[in-house]
């Protein structure tokens, strides 16, 4: 998106946009649907629809965990304002062997890797 009248702010803007659609599309619904287990845990009575983490493996509250992008939807090697709304479209609505489901945690520790390794790319 090498636009010019796109300022850094709107560049943020749809980026954010378009993940909230993401997170309300029927792919990312079909995942997590497709990750639901059988469990119970005493200590959360209240929690019916649990699904298994595909890094850890433990069960986790349906309602704490995420649709990640095995392969990042912005690659390492480059920069959402580098890429055209079509592109980061296409990454956002992947194959669905390219989406897994995640605890927060393993997520986290999966995005600070992702940009360690972003940081390296841009100092080389």
């Amino acid at each position: 998106m090498n636009n010019p009248r796109i300022t850094k702010k709107e560049h943020g803007l749809l980026k954010g946009a378009l993940r909230r659609v993401f997170s309300r599309s029927e792919l990312r619904n079909s995942v997590v649907k497709a990750s639901l287990v059988e469990h119970l845990d005493p200590n959360r009575p209240r929690v019916k629809k649990w699904c298994l983490c595909n890094i850890c493996r433990k069960p986790e509250a349906k309602s704490y965990v995420v649709v990640d992008h095995i392969n990042p939807v912005i690659p390492v090697h480059t920069s959402f304002e580098a890429m055209s709304l079509d592109e980061v479209v296409d990454r956002l609505w992947c194959a669905i062997n390219n989406l897994q489901v995640v605890c927060s945690s393993c997520h986290d520790e999966k995005t600070k890797q992702e940009r360690k390794d972003r940081k390296a790319k841009r100092t080389k």
